[in-house]
């Protein structure tokens, strides 16, 4: 068995504890053991609450910490992060300096862009500081608790005019009012009480009546659909006839508005009075004709034989 000095076995020893010591400083300092990192910076106008070990975090994910905080010469707050070598940063990223919870500390936490292009190794991005509530309420204190005050104060003036208004009359005014609303209240409590029954068949009566109309709708359904395709049948013919009246009285306006401009025959005889008085006199004469071959037909056969009429 091959054995070892001293010397060798103090050596192993501290080399052992050699890596142990990295391996716990670099899992107390959250940084992975195994895994590469992307360590990228960015800087604040200020930097309450933040410290080394903060967490960052993509979407409420945690993808990292805090590495270093310092203070640049501008007197301004430079954060260095240690992300996951598995993260993804498009450039164009935002890293807001926040409070994720009012009773939690600050983190860090980075709003995407969307550039295709990937933050790298050592590159900087844009930081914003956010105000968390307490911050906002901490700082606008005085004058919230002033409005507070005031508004109080409005209040209890308003209170003490409402008060003075109501004097011993208006109070006993308001009671009595009061109290026949409540009698009144009661009153048509204990009516609805005693017309229960009563509105319970009125409701029973309803619902029947609903129901036979329903069964009379069902049973009659195939009359009223025939007697529906006959009324449409009839509006149809109706709307048709309509149609063709309007046709014909658009041709009698037409006839009627020659007849009055004394085109045709029958225009130039109602417009002309002189055909008319023509007529007249025709019409008069063949009268007296007639009347007198009646009354003397020798008269117009004098002068005619047989031989010339055959």
């Amino acid at each position: 068995m091959l054995k070892m000095s001293n010397e060798v076995k103090v050596g192993i020893t501290v080399l052992l504890a050699f890596l142990v010591a990295i391996v716990g400083f670099r899992f107390m300092r959250d940084v992975p053991i195994f895994r590469q990192t992307l360590e990228i910076s960015t800087t604040f106008d200020r930097g309450d609450g933040i410290s080394q070990g903060s967490t960052v975090n993509v979407k409420g994910v945690k993808v990292g910490s805090v590495r270093t905080v310092r203070l640049t010469p501008e007197n301004r707050v430079r954060v260095t992060m240690r992300l996951d070598g598995t993260t993804q940063i498009p450039k164009g990223s935002v890293a807001q300096l926040t409070s994720l919870g009012i009773v939690e500390g600050k983190s860090v936490v980075i709003q995407l862009g969307d550039s295709d292009e990937m933050v790298e190794f050592g590159d900087e991005i844009e930081g914003v500081y956010v105000e968390s509530i307490t911050e906002v309420l901490g700082s606008r204190g005085d004058e919230i608790a002033g409005d507070v005050s005031e508004s109080l104060s409005e209040l209890n003036i308003f209170l003490r005019q409402l008060n003075a208004t109501f004097d011993d009359e208006a109070r006993t005014s308001l009671d009595e009012t009061l109290l026949n609303a409540s009698k009144a209240t009661q009153q048509i409590a204990s009516i609805l009480e005693d017309k229960q029954d009563d509105i319970d068949r009125a409701i029973s009566s309803g619902t029947r009546m609903l129901s036979q109309l329903d069964t009379l709708a069902t049973d009659n359904r195939a009359r009223v659909d025939s007697i529906m395709t006959s009324l449409e049948k009839n509006i149809n013919e109706l709307e048709s006839l309509r149609l063709e009246m309007e046709s014909a009285t658009s041709n009698l306006n037409v006839i009627l508005e020659k007849i009055n401009n004394g085109d045709g025959t029958l225009g130039k005889l109602v417009n002309d009075p002189s055909m008319y008085d023509n007529l007249d006199e025709l019409a008069i004469e063949i009268k007296n004709l007639v009347k007198g071959i009646n009354e003397n037909p020798g008269r117009y056969l004098r002068h005619m034989s047989i031989i010339d009429i055959f």
